[in-house]
């Protein structure tokens, strides 16, 4: 199953939920940050692309450094992309195959912006407003880096199109949670059952 929704939407808080009821959940970006770690596949390719500046003293990529390099550049977005989505793709195929038959969830914030929805059996699209979601995404990001990453997802109306399931997390954590459970009743029912 794919989890989906637009920056500061609350998706991680809905993997959390999942987690807690037993379910494996991934990220999408865990497998970035993965591919990216020294030694990893797309690291010295990502090193050629964009030079030894994005390294911090250890050696690793300084992920923060690269965010900022490539989200103010939409050429150099999409040569990073075009290195580490065929990766991430791969480690998303590898959780499908692993959990065959069961219910398995990976978190994957871009999954519509890159034709990702086929990868999954069901997609379940988090929604929250965009004054909710821009709040909560500066107070990780800051209001700036919030606003420039929103503008490069698609709206709600466009990821409805490729969504199975729709939670409205709009309210408190105890309703996304009443959600959580009328969501996982019915994949268990369908999946399992």
């Amino acid at each position: 199953m794919g989890i989906t929704g637009n920056i500061g939407s609350g998706k991680s808080t809905l993997s959390k939920f999942i987690s807690l009821r037993g379910y494996p959940v991934y990220s999408a970006d865990d497998f970035g940050k993965e591919v990216l770690k020294k030694g990893g596949k797309a690291y010295p390719l990502v090193v050629k692309a964009f030079g030894s500046e994005i390294l911090k003293n250890n050696g690793e990529i300084d992920t923060r450094k690269l965010g900022s390099i490539v989200f103010s550049d939409q050429k150099k977005l999409k040569l990073l992309t075009s290195i580490t989505h065929p990766l991430i793709k791969e480690r998303i195929l590898r959780v499908k195959e692993e959990f065959s038959g069961k219910l398995a969830f990976v978190e994957a914030a871009v999954m519509v912006e890159y034709g990702w929805t086929y990868l999954f059996d069901k997609v379940v699209l988090v929604f929250a407003y965009k004054g909710q979601r821009l709040l909560r995404a500066a107070r990780r990001f800051g209001l700036k880096e919030a606003l420039r990453r929103d503008s490069l997802q698609l709206p709600y109306s466009e990821k409805l199109k490729y969504s199975n399931f729709f939670i409205c997390n709009t309210r408190d954590l105890l309703h996304l949670k009443e959600q959580v459970d009328y969501l996982l009743a019915e994949l268990e029912e369908s999946c399992l059952g």
